[in-house]
């Protein structure tokens, strides 16, 4: 039976979680193994370098791994351009593009905008090498890779780098060495969605604060029954470790039931695009937190969700 095509429109921006499984029974963790998980991190570094995407975030467990990322919309490229990136993606002898026709240089085009070629091009690559390096055949990853679009990029970030927090495997999300919440704790995320894109906030010292707090706190939650959790008195140091003055050691109910944190701005933004998608039809202007200046979004109700 052939498989149903994924709903992916490149003539606009699109913002993905994305998500590729390993082939193999219940318990089996390759990319648990130092080298594995190494590598494959490189692999996916060196691919969303060529692609028009930024990688939000990204996390390496076991058996899987997690990639929320932004892709931009379809553009034609001038053909200088085109060359100097075909010239990125086959750096060796192998030199394909020197012989491209017109059709072959628009389907090039196409395919540094679209996220199944990014990730088929990072599962290829990592199983080349590693069916080299353990002298083995076939295909690593099992069918194809699952995406969903998400309007919460800063949420899916949270739920990925939670992941080894969760599953018991570490007890702060910075601890887990193959996720982006360690490479941003150790500088080293430079490849990364800058946290102000992230956060929506032209200042960097806040935007660290509001994901290092937003981050421990959203861990202190679980996603299901079985998680382990960021123990409160964590994200209280946290907190206070970004935000001295004790503003956040009162309970404010909209950031326990709040659905997004942000600037007056950001958030408007927001209900506006729920608005426009109908999915979000309550009369609400964003709700003041009561720190600082920030505002919240408030949860939709179900009698007001368009059926």
């Amino acid at each position: 039976m052939p498989r149903m095509p994924r709903g992916i429109e490149l003539d606009k921006q699109g913002v993905y979680h994305l998500r590729a499984q390993v082939a193999g029974p219940k318990g089996y963790y390759p990319l648990q193994e130092e080298e594995n998980a190494r590598q494959l991190t490189l692999i996916i570094r060196h691919y969303v370098g060529l692609y028009f995407c930024e990688a939000a975030g990204f996390e390496i467990m076991g058996s899987h791994y997690h990639l929320p990322s932004r892709f931009e919309p379809y553009r034609e490229l001038t053909a200088q351009e085109l060359l100097e990136l075909a010239k990125r993606f086959y750096p060796g002898r192998y030199r394909p593009y020197l012989r491209w026709n017109k059709k072959e240089w628009r389907v090039f085009n196409r395919r540094v905008f679209h996220v199944s070629e990014l990730m088929r091009n990072i599962g290829q690559a990592f199983t080349r090498w590693y069916n080299r390096r353990y002298g083995r055949k076939g295909s690593f990853w099992a069918d194809r890779f699952r995406s969903s679009e998400t309007d919460d990029l800063e949420g899916t970030v949270q739920y990925v780098e939670l992941n080894a927090v969760r599953a018991g495997l570490v007890s702060r999300p910075e601890q887990w060495r193959y996720g982006s919440a360690w490479m941003r704790k150790h500088g080293q995320d430079g490849w990364l969605m800058p946290l102000e894109e992230l956060l929506q906030t032209e200042d960097r010292s806040k935007a660290e604060g509001l994901y290092w707090t937003g981050l421990y706190w959203c861990g202190t939650r679980p996603s299901k029954e079985t998680d382990a959790l960021i123990p409160v008195e964590l994200a209280l140091e946290m907190e206070r470790k970004h935000f001295p003055r004790g503003c956040f050691l009162n309970r404010y109910e909209a950031l326990s039931r709040g659905q997004a944190i942000g600037t007056r701005e950001s958030i408007q933004g927001r209900i506006q695009a729920c608005r426009e998608r109908g999915t979000y039809q309550r009369r609400a202007h964003p709700i003041p937190v009561g720190v600082g200046d920030l505002y919240a979004l408030r949860p939709q109700r179900k009698s007001y969700l368009r059926i």
